[in-house]
């Protein structure tokens, strides 16, 4: 169990990433409830973990880590398939902000929200029904009067649309 000494260094620093750490939680969820589980689940195995915590390595990174983790065991535990690039670009986006302040964070993700918005009507729909709805590509399927097929290339080609303007507005390289 962490010294008490450790426990003030650890309530300065959460204090300190609490706000990136939520956006990054409902940035992988897309659901304000799922995120503050999965901010509130990596909180308490942060500080269960503390004795692991390697001090070279920045904070915030070590604590969306956890996040992803619990992220990952949320959705198995719900059925719902995370995709690991869309994941891996929210995170390496959440590092890339590790040191810049909230309002850098929020106005790329603003961005991130305008390349889904400008999505042609069948690729948004199903972008959303997965990422927001949480729907597996068989339930979309069944959903929308689809096949399974159709659903993944529809998935496959928005987030080829969202990587490109991301990549066009400066994001992705």
């Amino acid at each position: 169990m962490p010294t008490p000494n450790a426990k003030q260094v650890f309530e300065i620093l959460v204090r300190e990433h609490s706000d990136r750490l939520m956006a990054f939680a409902y940035a992988v969820c897309r659901d304000r409830s799922a995120a503050e589980d999965v901010f509130q689940e990596t909180l308490l195995r942060a500080w269960r973990g503390l004795d692991g915590y390697d001090s070279e390595r920045p904070f915030g990174a070590w604590l969306r880590g956890i996040a992803r983790n619990t992220a990952y065991e949320l959705f198995r535990k719900n059925l719902r398939t995370v995709d690991d690039e869309v994941l891996n670009v929210i995170a390496t986006q959440a590092d890339r902000f590790d040191g810049s302040a909230g309002t850098e964070f929020r106005e790329r993700m603003e961005i991130l929200e305008q390349c889904i918005a400008a999505l042609a009507g069948p690729y948004a729909e199903t972008i959303d029904l997965t990422y927001r709805g949480g729907l597996s590509v068989e339930r979309i399927a069944e959903q929308v009067s689809s096949t399974t097929e159709a659903v993944k290339k529809r998935l496959q080609r928005g987030r080829a649309m969202i990587a490109e303007c991301l990549a066009r507005k400066g994001l992705l390289t």
